[in-house]
């Protein structure tokens, strides 16, 4: 098994691929007005100032007592705290979320698929697939199916499955998607199953494509992560000049982030 490989495509998350819910009601000014400053520090790649803000939102939620914005806050909170690998405190938000979305009798189509993708986080493998059974029999959409097939081709990848992951590549790709950061999160899946197959050259093209797209999206820590993907599969394929680069660049924006490679 190529572990550094399979570790660091685990934190290709198809739930961080989304955007944050947003429905804050327009007669509460100061939960419209925090749930939108966390929103715009989430699209500004400010993760850490989103944490803030949605709990925050989340708090005043609490005070209002509707399950349907303690659902929508819990459930962004979660996301960011998974974007930043902090995987306990999103099992916290994620339970509140569950229950909130439960009691509200919302879709949970989206908690489900977020619950998935950190069972995958976490290594639970049989959980992560089980429930993306379920996010498909709850009413997905276009973006929900494309994101069960990356987490489906991101389980086979870490069970050294290149042919059923390439199916799931294949299955994403009937699903159409303008999101950039699920666009990212493909390539890197790509370029996983290539370095499965034995294709250094491609994984690495496939991660660059990943980064950039990262890069755009503002997920920073995704960027730099896929970054040291590239230089790792550069250096298998023979490529030291690229290597380098890559690993270089790695480096000194996760060094930049507070932050250190897993």
């Amino acid at each position: 098994m190529r572990n550094c490989f399979i570790a660091l495509i685990l934190l290709t998350l198809v739930g961080c691929a989304t955007s944050p819910t947003s429905t804050a009601p327009p007669n509460d000014k100061e939960l419209s007005r925090t749930s939108d400053r966390a929103r715009a520090a989430f699209e500004d790649g400010a993760t850490a100032k989103a944490i803030d803000l949605y709990s925050k939102a989340l708090s005043r939620a609490f005070a209002m007592d509707d399950a349907i914005e303690i659902g929508n806050a819990a459930y962004n909170l979660a996301l960011c705290h998974i974007i930043l690998g902090q995987l306990d405190q999103a099992n916290a938000s994620l339970a509140e979320a569950k229950a909130a979305f439960a009691r509200s009798g919302s879709n949970p189509a989206d908690v489900l698929l977020l619950e998935a993708t950190l069972a995958q986080r976490q290594g639970r493998l049989e959980q992560a697939l089980s429930l993306a059974d379920q996010v498909l029999s709850a009413s997905p959409d276009e973006s929900h199916r494309f994101q069960v097939a990356l987490l489906e081709g991101t389980v086979a990848c870490g069970q050294d499955d290149p042919a059923r992951a390439r199916t799931a590549l294949v299955e994403a790709d009937q699903h159409q998607v303008a999101n950039v950061p699920l666009l990212a999160a493909r390539e890197r899946l790509a370029g996983n199953i290539f370095l499965l197959e034995g294709y250094p050259a491609e994984a690495a093209a496939a991660f660059d494509r990943a980064a950039a797209l990262f890069q755009e999206a503002k997920h920073y820590r995704d960027m730099a992560i896929t970054l040291r993907l590239a230089g790792e599969a550069y250096r298998e394929a023979g490529d030291t000049q690229r290597a380098e680069d890559r690993l270089g660049r790695a480096r000194r924006s996760l060094a930049a982030q507070g932050q250190e490679a897993e």
